[in-house]
């Protein structure tokens, strides 16, 4: 989750009038949480990073248009997903494919880690999103709810579905490998 930018309305009010320094202010408080939301929704580095490059693109032509009345990470997270869904699109990405360790914008400490990792890329979008941003980046239910434009009750469905669906996929590698 996001500690929210200091001075965010008088950052964004500079960033209205064109000042540089400001869409700088935002860049290093944001990018690192947001490039790892998009790594776990791409399962690229390159694809992250260009994903990244597109919203701050989108938040710099469009800010003018955010009026305040939800905190600017809630919007960041809207323009990340959005450029997301539209980058996986466009280049047919298939976000379900095995991983390999050097794929990671990390290193794992532990076989599990690069299992789940795995794991994740086989959710369904909308589930994966939501537990990624539940489970991984500390994101309220509600938060989430107001990030993806859906209710609070399909976040919960959704988290409780990852979890299940990862419990199984992870079975499933576990008898695999014990066989």
């Amino acid at each position: 989750m996001f500690v929210k930018l200091e001075n965010e309305s008088e950052i964004i009010a500079r960033c209205c009038e064109g000042e540089i320094d400001s869409f700088r202010e935002i860049y290093n408080h944001f990018r690192e949480p947001l490039y790892r939301v998009a790594f776990r929704m791409i399962g690229s580095k390159e694809d992250a990073e260009d994903a990244l490059q597109m919203m701050f693109i989108k938040l710099y032509q469009n800010i003018k248009q955010f009026r305040g009345q939800s905190k600017l990470s809630t919007y960041l997270y809207q323009i990340l997903l959005h450029t997301c869904y539209d980058l996986r699109r466009s280049k047919k990405i298939v976000t379900n494919q095995p991983l390999k360790e050097t794929d990671l914008f990390y290193k794992p400490q532990n076989e599990l880690q690069l299992q789940l990792e795995e794991a994740l890329q086989q959710l369904p979008d909308k589930m994966k999103e939501c537990f990624v941003l539940f489970a991984i980046e500390g994101f309220k239910q509600f938060e989430i709810a107001e990030i993806m434009g859906i209710s609070t009750g399909t976040v919960k469905a959704h988290i409780f579905q990852a979890k299940e669906k990862l419990r199984d996929l992870l079975s499933e590698r576990e008898s695999e490998v014990a066989h």
